[in-house]
C-alpha cells in the first residue's frame, strides 16, 4: 500500500410543436394507412400488367394533397389554441391525484413543475418519497428540431425532485426504451453524499450494472440530515445524459428549530424557480462522440447547435448545413416569466455537456447566495447585472432582483436574460449558435415598483464565482489543522497515437474507462480485479485506484493539476470539499507539495478561513486547485470531469476512502443480471 501511495505522489503523468398522437383519431388512423397504400400500388417501373394500378396514382396525389391540408389546418388550429410551452410557465402532464403533495416529491401544484414548493417541506418531519419512473426514449422537438431525446413519465427534463433533509428517497426506475443498444442506464443523484448507500450512487462500472431493457431498479438512500441545496439527477451510464436523461434534485433546508426561520425568511424573497440549462446537440450524443473521437477532428470538442433552458428552445431552421439535414420547424424564443414585488431565488444548473454559462440581466442585478449544494457565499457578495462563469455540473443560487424602472399600466416590466456560452470549450465557430443568446424576462409586478429590500449591497457590473469567498469556516473546525494525508494528481488530455490518433484522457496515467456496462462493477469486485475491466491509453499502462483510510477527524489535501491548455470541471462524487486553493501557472509549471519550500511559496494563495465548499471545480487550463475534506464517507467514489466528452474518453479516477464491507459487495453485485 505505500508502494500505491508513493507512486501516486510521485509521478508527473503526461417548442410549441402539435405531437402525431394529438391529432383528430380519424385523420390520425387515415395518415397513418392511406398514403402507405398508395406509394405501395404505385408502378415501381413500367409494366403494360401494372397500368391500371397507375391510373390510381392521380387519385392517391389529390387526396395526399387534401390530406396534407388538413394536416396543416389542423397543427395550425392547435398550435395557436393554446399558450406556447414557457420554462416557467409549463403545462405539465395530468398526475394521478396524491394524498399529500409533500409525499408525491413533486412539489404539489401541478401548475408550473419549474416552479418550486419549499412550504411544503421546511417544516414538515422528514419522511420517506416513493417515485416510480419509466425511462423512455421518444421524437421530440426541444428547440424545433426533431431527434431522439429520453423522457422520464413522459416529462423532458424528468420530474423535479423536491425534498427536505433527512427525508429517505426510494425511486424505483424502470427501462422502457425501445430498442436499447447501449446496455443500459444507471442514475447518478450529483452531489449527494449517498453515506452508508455508497451501491446506490448510480455509475455504471463503479457502483452497479446498467439497468437492461425491461428490467427495474430500487435507488434507496437517505438524504444526509447536514445536506441541503440544488442538486440534479443524470443518466451516468455513456453518454445519455447528453440526450436529455437528467432532471432537478431540490433539498430544502428545514426551518431553525428555534427561531423558525427559513431562507425565504431570512433572504427576503417571494418564490423559488428551477432553472435547468445547458447546451444541445441535434445529433445523438452516440454521434457526436463519435465524430470528437474522429482523429480529423484533432480533438477539437463538438460544438453546441443550440441552447436550451427548461427543456425549451429556439433554432433558426434556416442556419441548417445542407451536408447535415435536419427535421426543423421553426419556433419562438422561449420567454421567462416573473411575477410579484419581492426577489425571486433563482436555483440554476449547468446541464450542458460541454459549454459553461454566464449571465446578465437587462434592468436588474442578481446577487449569489450558494455554489453546488448549499455552500453558502459571504454576505459581502456584491450584487451584479453580470455573473459567470458557471461550468457543467455546477450550480448557483442566486436572488434576481429587478430595477426599480417603472413598469407599463398593466404593472409589466419587459427585460431579457444574456446567456453567454465561454468561449474556451467552444473553439470552433458555430454559424448557427451564437455565443450570446437573447431570452425576454417579462416580469409581472403587483405594483408599479419594486418593494424596498433592506439588505442592500455594493454593485459591480461583473461578478465571477471564482472570486467569491465562503462564509467564516469556525476554529475549532479540523480544516486549520494539517491534513493527515496529500495526493497529488496531474491530468491530461491528448491524441494518442495508439488510439488511432483519438483524444484520450488520463490521470496519473491511469484512464476510467469501464470496457463491458454489464459486468460487475468494481465495488462489487476484489481489488486485484479491478483492471481487467478497464481500458487504458496503451498496453503499457494499468488501472490504479489510490486507498486512503478513512474517519471523521482524517482530513486529506487533494491536490489536482491540469497541465492542459483548457480548463476542466471536476466533479468529486461522494463529497463535498473546501477549495482553499486555485491558481494558474506559468506555462510548463504546476504545484507538487513535496518540493521543497513549495507549499511555503504557495501559502498566501491558500484560505482556509473563508473557502467556498463545493462538489463540482474548475480548474484553469495550466492551473491548479487544492481541495481539503475529511476522509468520513467509506466507500469506493469517482472523480472526474464534467465535460461529457473528456469523461468519455477516460478523464477519471477513482478514489477509495477506507474498505468496502461484504454487505456492499453484494448490493452491488445485485443490479448486474446473472
Amino acid at each position: 500500500m505505500q508502494d500505491l501511495v508513493t507512486e501516486w505522489r510521485g509521478d508527473l503523468f503526461t417548442n410549441s410543436q402539435v405531437p402525431y398522437r394529438q391529432l383528430p383519431a380519424q385523420l390520425y388512423e387515415t395518415l397513418s394507412t392511406f398514403p402507405r397504400r398508395c406509394i405501395m400500388d404505385a408502378p415501381l417501373s413500367y409494366n403494360p400488367a401494372r397500368q391500371s394500378k397507375a391510373r390510381r396514382l392521380p387519385l392517391c396525389g389529390g387526396l395526399v394533397l387534401l390530406l396534407v391540408t388538413a394536416l396543416l389546418y389542423a397543427v395550425v388550429a392547435l398550435r395557436y389554441s393554446h399558450a406556447a410551452p414557457l420554462p416557467f410557465s409549463w403545462a405539465a402532464p395530468p398526475a394521478p391525484p396524491v394524498a399529500d403533495a409533500a409525499d408525491s416529491a413533486s412539489g404539489g401544484d401541478i401548475g408550473d413543475r419549474f416552479a418550486l414548493h419549499p412550504e411544503l417541506h421546511v417544516s414538515r418531519p422528514p419522511r420517506t418519497l416513493k417515485l416510480d419512473w419509466s425511462v423512455t426514449r421518444q421524437q421530440h422537438r426541444p428547440d424545433g428540431v426533431l431527434r431522439n431525446v429520453y423522457f422520464i413519465n413522459g416529462q423532458f427534463p424528468g420530474p423535479t425532485i423536491e425534498a427536505r433533509s433527512g427525508d429517505e428517497l426510494q425511486i424505483t426506475v424502470t427501462n422502457d426504451i425501445f430498442n436499447d443498444t447501449d446496455a443500459g442506464i444507471a442514475m447518478h443523484w450529483h452531489g449527494l453524499f449517498m453515506k452508508d448507500a455508497n451501491e446506490m450512487d448510480g455509475v455504471t462500472g463503479v457502483t452497479q450494472c446498467g439497468i437492461q431493457k425491461g428490467h427495474s431498479f430500487t435507488y434507496k438512500f437517505r438524504i444526509d440530515p447536514e445536506q441541503h441545496g440544488t442538486f440534479w439527477y443524470h443518466a451516468h451510464s455513456h453518454v445519455k445524459r447528453a440526450d436529455g436523461l437528467y432532471g432537478g434534485l431540490i433539498i430544502h433546508k428545514p426551518a431553525d428549530k428555534n427561531s423558525g426561520q427559513t431562507d425565504l425568511s431570512r433572504y427576503d424573497y417571494g418564490a423559488e424557480r428551477l432553472f435547468l440549462i445547458g447546451d444541445w446537440y441535434h445529433r445523438s450524443a452516440e454521434t457526436v462522440l463519435g465524430e470528437y473521437k474522429n482523429y480529423r477532428n484533432f480533438a477539437y470538442e463538438p460544438v453546441p447547435d443550440s441552447l436550451l433552458i427548461n427543456g425549451v428552445g429556439s433554432y433558426n431552421c434556416s442556419n441548417a448545413r445542407p451536408a447535415r439535414p435536419i427535421d426543423c420547424v421553426e419556433t419562438n424564443v422561449p420567454v421567462l416569466t416573473m411575477s410579484g414585488d419581492k426577489a425571486i431565488r433563482l436555483r440554476v444548473i449547468n446541464t450542458g455537456a460541454a459549454a459553461g454559462l454566464s449571465f446578465q440581466l437587462q434592468n436588474g442585478t442578481m446577487q449569489l447566495l450558494t455554489v453546488d449544494g448549499g455552500g453558502y457565499v459571504s454576505k459581502d457578495t456584491p450584487q451584479t447585472p453580470t455573473m459567470g462563469v458557471l461550468y457543467p455540473g455546477e450550480r448557483m443560487d442566486m436572488l434576481l432582483l429587478p430595477s426599480d424602472t417603472p413598469a407599463d399600466d398593466e404593472h409589466l416590466l419587459d427585460t431579457e436574460v444574456k446567456i453567454v456560452l465561454d468561449a474556451e470549450l467552444m473553439p470552433m465557430k458555430s454559424w448557427a449558435l451564437t455565443r450570446i443568446q437573447d431570452f425576454p424576462l417579462k416580469w409581472r409586478r403587483l405594483s408599479a415598483s419594486s418593494q424596498v429590500r433592506h439588505d442592500v449591497r455594493e454593485t459591480v457590473d461583473v461578478f465571477n464565482m471564482k472570486d467569491a469567498h465562503g462564509v467564516q469556516v469556525p476554529l475549532d473546525s479540523g480544516i486549520h489543522k494539517a491534513p493527515a494525508e496529500t495526493a497529488l494528481l496531474y491530468t491530461s488530455l491528448a491524441i494518442n497515437n495508439f488510439k488511432h490518433d483519438e483524444p484520450w484522457g488520463e490521470i496519473n496515467h491511469t484512464s476510467w474507462v469501464w470496457k463491458d456496462p454489464t459486468a460487475k462493477p468494481l465495488l462489487a469486485l476484489d481489488r486485484d480485479e479491478w483492471a481487467n475491466g478497464t481500458e487504458q491509453a496503451n498496453t503499457l499502462r494499468t488501472f490504479r485506484a489510490p486507498w486512503y483510510k478513512d474517519g471523521h477527524d482524517r482530513w486529506i489535501d487533494l491536490v489536482v493539476n491540469n497541465v492542459d491548455d483548457k480548463g476542466h470541471p471536476f466533479h468529486l462524487h461522494g463529497y463535498a470539499f473546501h477549495v482553499i486553493g486555485a491558481r494558474q501557472l506559468d506555462l510548463g509549471r504546476s504545484y507538487n507539495p513535496y518540493e521543497p519550500g513549495a507549499t511555503q511559496r504557495e501559502a498566501e494563495y491558500f484560505n482556509t478561513n473563508t473557502p467556498l465548499r463545493k462538489d463540482t471545480v474548475y480548474i484553469q487550463s495550466r492551473g491548479y486547485v487544492v481541495l481539503r475534506f475529511p476522509l468520513d464517507n467509506a466507500g469506493v467514489w469517482l472523480m472526474h470531469c464534467h465535460v461529457l466528452w473528456h469523461q468519455a474518453v477516460g478523464m477519471g479516477v477513482v478514489l477509495q476512502i477506507g474498505n468496502v464491507t461484504e454487505s456492499t459487495q453484494q448490493k452491488a453485485g445485485q443490479s448486474c443480471i446473472a
